[in-house]
């Protein structure tokens, strides 16, 4: 559908340093004009936007129809629309204070007002859309993957599947960041965690969308590690993750790394050959002059979507697109 375009999305999110919760702050704030887009090179064109497109780790759908749809972490979980991928508005969040979910307050003690939800993620299985999302507290890891859905994703009401896992101060892992990807033979993956001992996955039952047997870890990092994707090109898999820090502004060091597979469950090596379980990832993307911290990536299609934090304004987080560029060997680049 895009023939090399690269759309940059503003954002002015406001996100606090230390927490995620001031997200909530994006929805009440103005959207920034757009800035005039300069004239298109033979294989980039920015274009310009519209409306109300502010977001925080996003993750893209687009219906076959046309319309696009992000969502992001924010109250209630965040949605925006577009009939065109330019004209943006912010639609009503998934939940609110009268549908919000009583188990949250019950998986995270700490969550039981609270309506801050991390990292959407919104897939189509068994004819509904399934929206992955997690509930926890900055730097702990007392947290919770849940599961709605809806016919559509600018449905008005969303139905709680309820929860799929979570984990505790005992556990060596961190149960948010959920990514769902359903394979060409309708087997379902889960694939979740942010710092701790890294990234880890399990497969979900089709029929029940709960885990379907023992989780395994994938990928580890000693400096940083969360928001895991998975997708499928041909006959490999490709695990995509975010290294370093996010959320800090220009002093964030999210970095865009990926390792493939020739089984979704792994393992998953780098175009080196290092295992994603020794630390391994080609990188994709780091932070330049201006566009600091890029991460938090989401893959639809061959469309690479992620935010980053922009130093000629104030470190605010934007929310980029662009076309994956592939080399014979079948690796992505940008």
């Amino acid at each position: 559908m895009l023939r090399r375009l690269i759309i940059t999305f503003a954002i002015a999110a406001g996100l606090c340093i230390a927490q995620r919760e001031a997200v909530a702050q994006m929805a009440a704030a103005p959207a920034p004009a757009p800035a005039p887009a300069p004239a298109p090179a033979a294989e980039h064109v920015e274009a310009e936007l519209q409306g109300d497109f502010r977001a925080h780790d996003p993750s893209l759908f687009m219906l076959p129809a046309g319309d696009w749809f992000v969502f992001a972490t924010g109250p209630g979980v965040q949605r925006l629309r577009s009939h065109d991928g330019r004209r943006w508005e912010r639609l009503a969040p998934v939940f609110t204070a009268q549908t919000r979910p009583a188990w949250w307050g019950q998986a995270v003690p700490a969550h039981r007002e609270g309506m801050d939800v991390w990292a959407p993620k919104l897939f189509l299985q068994g004819g509904r859309y399934r929206l992955l999302y997690s509930i926890s507290t900055f730097g702990k890891n007392t947290s919770a993957i849940g599961m709605a859905s809806a016919e559509s994703p600018d449905a008005a009401l969303w139905r709680d599947d309820g929860l799929v896992l979570q984990s505790g101060p005992g556990d060596a892992f961190n149960a948010i960041d959920p990514d769902g990807f359903v394979d060409a033979d309708g087997r379902v993956w889960l694939t979740f965690g942010s710092f701790w001992e890294g990234i880890r996955m399990t497969e979900l039952d089709a029929q029940t969308l709960k885990p379907k047997g023992a989780a395994h870890f994938v990928a580890r990092n000693a400096g940083g590690i969360e928001a895991p994707t998975l997708t499928r090109r041909g006959d490999w898999y490709y695990l995509w993750v975010s290294w370093g820090l996010c959320c800090r502004g220009v002093a964030s060091t999210y970095n865009i790394r990926v390792g493939r597979s020739r089984s979704p469950g792994g393992p998953f090596v780098d175009r080196g050959g290092r295992a994603m379980l020794d630390g391994g990832g080609t990188l994709i993307e780091a932070g330049g002059d201006r566009w600091k911290g890029p991460g938090h990536q989401d893959v639809f299609g061959n469309l690479l979507v992620r935010h980053a934090y922009d130093a000629q304004d104030s470190g605010h987080p934007y929310l980029r697109v662009n076309e994956l560029k592939w080399s014979e060997d079948g690796w992505p680049g940008l």
